[in-house]
């Protein structure tokens, strides 16, 4: 790990004490009892600076030092730089590896919505369209997953450039070793950027912005809904809740987030059908109107001016009981994110979005406090963005 082009600073005068073959020559080993030193009819010991020894490390060995010691910070924040090696390179990663062809379908699917549309056949080709359907079906689904895939791979690269970020920060140093390779992978991140865009529906991202602010709509459950029994105006409420959060926290189009509201119905009922489909129908001109008042607030907005805003990419979370990451983004704020970035300064983690005017107001009034979000003002400084930005302090790094 510690080659030859890894920059000790000021703890290259740091003695190791090494165990090398009887010749002298070849790895410095942290142990005597390593494997490889097996063959060696003798063992020699020596302290050396590790200005000398790096380049001579074994690989394998683990070298007897205090946790609290610097070099086992400093071969911590070497592994965090090192590791963008893995990711900054030009071949595809696995997670991503899709070609152009799929790409390409994929973004014409998720175009037209989360699933495949109705449509109309006739009676004598029944098999042959249930054959089409089903792999419409599979279309839609391997859209989805190319975008989760893009989703993920984006939000992991935004991990592992944090952390350089820091290891640099605590080993100043180490800058000259590592600016390369975060130059290649915040390219790698730009282009995982682009490619969930592409897969995201920004008229989609605009109609869920609003749906906070929309208001409690009229519940009062009429005779269409008596299969609800009496306790319909809850119901009906608990299906509203469950809508407005799904629409709001989503990137799909509203028109997909309709089993929201659905399964809430379905758990009402349970085994009882008597009146279902009556109830169900209703619902659907429900959530309709409820679409419909989303998009009459969207334009309310129209012709408005975009904003500029700041944020600080949140890290990502590890859960406690399993160890795995988990991104704190919801899917509508890393929707805006892909779709709306207009520049990025990654010494910071910090982006610059340039949104449409209900996006930024929702954003600078509901965002997480992870997220900092900010606006920026171009037009009274008169600077460039990137400049802006690199001048930005999120307010949560303020001292």
């Amino acid at each position: 790990m510690l080659d030859p082009e890894v920059p000790p600073g000021p703890l290259g005068d740091f003695e190791l004490v090494c165990f090398t073959s009887s010749s002298g020559k070849g790895k410095l080993h942290g142990q005597e009892t390593c494997g490889s030193l097996r063959s060696s009819t003798s063992v020699q010991q020596s302290t050396l600076a590790l200005r000398e020894a790096k380049g001579r490390l074994c690989a394998t060995c683990r070298w007897p030092l205090p946790a609290d010691s610097p070099l086992v910070a400093f071969t911590d924040a070497v592994r965090a730089i090192r590791q963008l090696e893995a990711y900054a390179g030009p071949e595809p990663h696995p997670d991503t590896d899709f070609d152009e062809a799929e790409e390409r379908d994929a973004a014409a699917a998720t175009a037209i919505g989360e699933y495949p549309q109705e449509h109309a056949g006739s009676a004598d080709d029944g098999k042959a369209e249930e054959v089409d359907d089903r792999m419409e079906w599979e279309r839609f689904e391997r859209a989805r997953l190319i975008r989760e895939r893009h989703r993920d791979h984006w939000r992991y690269l935004h991990g592992y450039m944090r952390e350089s970020v820091d290891a640099v920060a605590a080993h100043p140093w180490l800058c000259p070793f590592a600016e390369p390779l975060q130059h290649a992978l915040a390219a790698q991140i730009e282009h995982e950027r682009q490619a969930l865009a592409a897969l995201l529906r920004p008229d989609a991202l605009l109609d869920s912005s609003v749906v906070p602010s929309l208001s409690v709509p009229n519940l009062t459950a009429g005779p269409e809904f008596a299969g609800l029994g009496p306790n319909a105006h809850n119901i009906l409420r608990t299906a509203w809740t469950s809508w407005q959060h799904t629409a709001a926290t989503t990137w799909r189009a509203l028109e997909d987030d309709d089993f929201a509201a659905r399964s809430v119905i379905y758990d009402a009922f349970g085994r009882r059908r008597k009146g279902r489909d009556e109830v169900f129908a209703a619902l659907d001109r429900l959530t309709s109107r409820w679409i419909d008042a989303a998009r009459v607030a969207v334009a309310e907005h129209r012709g408005a001016p975009r904003q500029l805003v700041g944020v600080k990419l949140p890290p990502l979370e590890r859960e406690a009981y399993s160890g795995q990451r988990r991104d704190p983004l919801t899917d509508w704020e890393a929707g805006v994110i892909a779709t709306h970035q207009v520049a990025a300064n990654w010494s910071a983690c910090t982006v610059a979005l340039l949104l449409p005017h209900p996006v930024a107001e929702r954003l600078l009034a509901d965002a997480p406090a992870s997220l900092s979000a900010e606006r920026l003002d171009t037009e009274e400084s008169g600077l460039p963005i990137t400049t802006l930005l690199t001048r930005w302090t999120p307010q949560n790094d303020l001292p």
